[in-house]
């Protein structure tokens, strides 16, 4: 194949005449940017074959720095699985047994109980929680901070 389906059946002597116009244009060399040298890339690429092209991006790959091991699945030990769950216990989960009431808002704001606004209109008002709702004017404009 010589690289003429990318190239609309271009050849290197029909590539020919738009390279010397670019190095007459450009003092002699052709820039790399232009399109002759977009055409004359496409060409070169084309006309290599396909074990000369492979054994090219082959020396370009990085090798590992030690080769691969391969995995024990039939193992019990999860190390030699590569598994990294179940060996390291968490101690500080909260189960149920321990008192969570200062924690989230109720720590942050320094509250004694629960927010009033945290809870469904009809238990609003309850013993054991705390008034954290505003004032309610009835009308948007006296709640406007702009004043007016």
């Amino acid at each position: 194949m010589s690289g003429t389906e990318e190239t609309n059946h271009l050849t290197k002597e029909d590539i020919r005449k738009p390279q010397s116009k670019e190095s007459n244009i450009h003092g002699g060399s052709v820039p790399a940017n232009s399109e002759a040298a977009a055409l004359q890339s496409i060409v070169d690429k084309a006309d290599k074959n396909k074990a000369s092209v492979i054994t090219e991006r082959q020396a370009n790959l990085p090798l590992p720095d030690q080769p691969p091991v391969a995995s024990d699945f039939n193992s019990a030990d999860g190390r030699t699985v590569n598994v990294g769950s179940g060996d390291q216990p968490t101690q500080d989960l909260n189960y149920g047994g321990n008192d969570a009431s200062k924690a989230g808002r109720q720590a942050a704001d320094g509250l004694g109980g629960i927010p009033n606004d945290a809870v469904s209109q009809g238990n609003k008002n309850k013993q054991g929680l705390e008034d954290t709702t505003g004032k309610d004017y009835g009308y948007p404009q006296k709640n406007d901070p702009s004043g007016k």
